[in-house]
């Protein structure tokens, strides 16, 4: 039974269940409160505290709260990967990109474009092939690609690991198998040859020079020279010479290399083009693989820096970049002998018209190409 006190109702009679919210232990700012008198039926000025009775909580609750607060963490994180923090100069959808296609505007810098996207000027360097610093020109128009946070846009290599990459970049696996945009979803058996990934927080890390190395190739050909026939012997037998005729005006060197494409020398390797040599090939020319090895990388993107590219992996820790192709022929894993087509010259990626841009690393180190072609 149920008897009405003011505006509170007061059961007088029957079982009192949990939880008890009695109007003998409730204050209301600016009301009268109810007191304990007359056994909780009157309505007295003295105000009494405020008694809850929570019901019993189990243990699974709990562990499900601290999942529900981790889910919670890392959609937060997810989000900031994903620009959507007040930092980040886009927000992302979905499946997320790895950085942003920038078009150069008049009075660009790349110190100034580095600062309106939250960035250090060296990330927009390490991610732009012969984009060095400020000193050099941003035309109006030109594609820079803009990493979306800190790292190095790196093209997965075949047989690579989340481990070498993260090592290569001084950085760390779980960041990369973390970042949403890499498809990897925390696991680094999902990732694919072939593909573009950003290793966030990475660098590029300076190795110790091997130009001291340089001589090494060249005292090695000297004694080789008597030898040098014995390839081009070895590849006339087959009925087929005529692909060998074709690569006949690049004679090979004694260490096996061969020139990867036919035209001037428009930009050689220096202070000004640290990273490999540029070769006026025109456009659709045949790019021929510059020393016998394996198709580790064959693909990118058209929009900037290196555009389709292929990298081919060599004895000895050698590693070369064919860059700004057309179209591409090889595959990785793919053999290829000095002089087996992998693609055509074109004009993907950051160009002023078409060319080739060749590459000689040895152990991660960038080397001079003139010190190894004939």
């Amino acid at each position: 039974m149920l008897v009405f006190a003011g505006f509170f109702p007061v059961r007088v009679a029957g079982t009192v269940t949990q939880p008890v919210f009695a109007a003998s232990r409730i204050s209301l700012p600016g009301l009268p409160a109810a007191s304990g008198a007359g056994a909780g039926s009157e309505l007295a000025a003295r105000a009494m505290p405020l008694t809850i009775v929570a019901p019993s909580v189990t243990g699974d609750a709990v562990l499900s709260a601290q999942n529900a607060t981790d889910a919670a963490r890392q959609t937060l994180l997810l989000q900031q990967q994903e620009g959507q923090g007040p930092e980040r100069p886009a927000q992302q959808t979905d499946r997320t990109a790895i950085f942003l296609e920038y078009k150069v505007q008049n009075g660009d810098t790349v110190s100034g474009i580095a600062s309106r996207f939250g960035i250090s000027a060296k990330y927009i360097s390490w991610n732009n092939v012969d984009i060095l610093s400020d000193v050099d020109t941003l035309a109006p128009g030109m594609t820079l690609q803009i990493p979306m946070v800190e790292g190095i846009v790196h093209s997965v290599r075949f047989g690579e690991t989340v481990t070498e990459i993260a090592a290569r970049y001084d950085a760390k696996a779980r960041d990369i198998v973390e970042f949403r945009a890499n498809g990897l979803a925390g696991d680094p058996n999902r990732l694919r040859e072939g593909t573009l990934i950003l290793v966030p927080g990475g660098r590029v890390v300076p190795l110790a020079p091997q130009a001291a190395t340089r001589p090494a190739p060249t005292p090695t050909p000297a004694p080789a020279v008597v030898t040098a026939p014995a390839p081009r012997v070895a590849a006339a037998p087959p009925p087929a010479p005529v692909p060998a005729a074709a690569v006949a005006p690049a004679p090979a060197s004694a260490g096996g290399w061969v020139w990867p494409g036919t035209g001037p020398l428009t930009s050689p390797y220096g202070p000004s083009h640290p990273l490999g040599i540029d070769i006026g090939t025109g456009y659709g020319a045949p790019i021929l693989a510059a020393r016998e090895g394996t198709v580790t990388f064959a693909g990118g993107n058209p929009c900037c820096s290196y555009g389709y590219h292929v990298i081919i992996a060599h004895d000895g820790g050698y590693e070369t970049l064919y860059a700004h192709l057309s179209t591409i022929t090889a595959s990785l894993g793919q053999k290829v002998r000095a002089g087996d087509i992998v693609g055509y010259s074109g004009t993907s990626g950051r160009v002023t018209g078409p060319h080739l841009h060749f590459e000689i690393h040895r152990n991660g180190t960038t080397m001079n190409p003139s010190a190894f072609l004939p």
